[in-house]
């Protein structure tokens, strides 16, 4: 359609007696961006539309709410408003409207915009000002360039002041209904959806491409990873993606399950089928049907419950315990472990044919260490969820205060760095103040409760001597301890760093932990 003066400006009047009929109604994010959304559609095509909000404090953009749209699988929820690396940074430090036809021209070639990612070629954003500040961007994306590109535009220039003042109209309903109940509704600066997953970096960006892939195919997928990297968030996520996300998404903790239990837990049991059993009972199995069972920890289990599992998994049927009927099921599994996959195969911990039947495709999450591009965005969700749940004053973390948390090795991962955040802002709220070295302190006691250490905690990483440095008694750091000790185990497997007889296996550590030791400590 095409654009004329007079369609921009029914346009904007339509938006407008919409938007206020929201207001006045139901000021609610999803009714007010779907209703947004709905309208403009009317007057010409889009592919993707969205708008992101600004935090000033934490220089953060966050999703207002769901995008309309083409879902763009690489793009993070939450990262920092960089003008090299998003459109929206781009125009919060113009304070300008920018539209991108050639992407090239505003970004590095050698990495590929998450949007290009997703197969849209053009977009425009536009900055909400209130005040003379920027509250949020507004972008609209195709996936081929319109011919009526700058009609679009400037329908957009017309339409962005009311658009931006409707919007602080709902985010300051939102934070008068925080401020009188504090847990009944979210600030404007929670993240809409808590339960997305940050992949601001490029190791998290490459899981995200993964997970598009093979979600929407019906094969059982293996999460490899150490503990706390997020291995229970992931596999939700594959859930949603899938054509299972109406069906029921069942965990099982496997370190959780009695081997007495085992079959009842899984499978389910008739009434009397062995003492306690009172009633009839469905099993998780059962209680999955038509959708995702996510078996967490699977390393965990017995072998003789793993060849329990297999069974079922190869027939897709079980019988009830005290029941001779077999019932057939359709469930799409997901399983995950924090063990090292190829020692536990070698030391019989995980059977070799259970192994094959769970993992037509493997993903490993990488450690929170080798993703520091993810550390802010993930404080700012963290400390945002943890203001809103206990109805605390807002803790704003300076780049003083977070250097301390980007020094760290986040031994725990992201369900460390929750914990560490959860206290800082308690911290703060009790104590009124919050300075660099409340945060040393309390990460070090996070690393000497993590080991179960009473001694003094090693220093942290930034302040570690380098590998070859000597102490002034002539006596050995522990960095070069621990590289001598590296380099005679690399010596022993002949350089093999990963498999069963590799010098991760050997000393006892996930292939990339020890990978990132030796960058560390300069082992070529």
């Amino acid at each position: 359609m095409t654009l004329r003066t007079e369609t921009i400006s029914r346009c904007v009047e339509e938006v407008g007696k919409k938007l206020m009929r929201v207001l006045t109604v139901q000021a609610e994010r999803r009714v007010f961006f779907t209703t947004l959304s709905h309208t403009l559609q009317k007057y010409f095509s889009f592919d993707r539309l969205c708008i992101n909000l600004y935090d000033q404090q934490g220089e953060m953009l966050t999703y207002f709410t769901a995008v309309e749209g083409t879902v763009v699988s690489t793009l993070s929820p939450v990262r920092p408003a960089e003008p090299s690396s998003t459109v929206a940074g781009h125009v919060i430090a113009t304070r300008k409207p920018v539209v991108i036809t050639d992407f090239d021209d505003y970004f590095a070639a050698s990495s590929v915009h998450p949007i290009v990612e997703a197969g849209l070629t053009a977009t425009m954003g536009f900055p909400l000002i209130l005040d003379n500040e920027i509250i949020a961007t507004l972008h609209c994306s195709f996936a081929r360039k319109p011919e009526n590109i700058y009609e679009i535009t400037s329908l957009f220039l017309e339409i962005s002041p009311f658009i931006a003042i409707c919007l602080g109209v709902v985010l300051s309903l939102e934070q008068a209904a925080y401020d009188r109940n504090h847990i009944q509704a979210r600030p404007h600066y929670a993240l809409a959806g808590d339960e997305q997953i940050v992949c601001h970096s490029k190791a998290m960006r490459e899981v995200m491409r993964r997970v598009a892939a093979v979600a929407p195919l019906n094969i059982p997928i293996l999460l490899l990873g150490e503990t706390g990297t997020g291995k229970s968030l992931l596999a939700q996520d594959i859930h949603r993606r899938s054509p299972r996300k109406e069906r029921p998404f069942v965990r099982v903790n496997c370190p959780g399950l009695v081997s007495t239990l085992f079959e009842s837990e899984l499978f389910g049991h008739a009434k009397g089928a062995f003492t306690g059993a009172s009633s009839k009972r469905t099993g998780r199995f059962e209680m999955a049907n038509g959708g995702t069972v996510f078996l967490d920890e699977i390393a965990e289990l017995s072998p003789e419950m793993q060849s329990k599992l297999l069974q079922v998994l190869e027939d897709a049927s079980f019988e009830r315990v005290g029941e001779s009927i077999s019932l057939t099921v359709d469930v799409r599994v997901i399983a995950a472990t924090n063990v090292m996959i190829g020692q536990a195969l070698s030391e019989k911990k995980v059977r070799s044919d259970l192994f094959y039947r769970l993992s037509p495709c493997t993903i490993e999450l990488p450690p929170l260490r080798e993703r520091p591009e993810d550390i802010a965005p993930l404080i700012s969700i963290f400390s945002a969820q943890t203001v809103t749940s206990l109805g605390l004053k807002r803790t704003p973390f300076s780049s003083a205060l977070s250097r301390p948390l980007f020094h760290y090795d986040w031994p725990g991962n992201v369900r460390e760095l929750r914990n560490i955040v959860n206290r800082l802002v308690v911290h703060q709220n009790i104590y009124g103040q919050l300075t660099t070295a409340d945060v040393e302190t309390i990460l070090e006691e996070s690393r000497r409760l993590l080991y179960h250490k009473k001694e003094t905690p090693a220093p942290l990483p930034a302040a570690a001597p380098h590998a070859g440095v000597k102490m002034s008694n002539g006596t050995k750091t522990l960095a070069e301890v621990e590289r001598n000790h590296i380099m005679q185990t690399l010596a022993l497997t002949g350089g093999v760093v990963s498999g069963p007889g590799g010098a991760a296996a050997l000393l006892g550590l996930p292939r990339s932990t020890l990978q990132n030791r030796m960058r560390k400590l300069d082992i070529a």
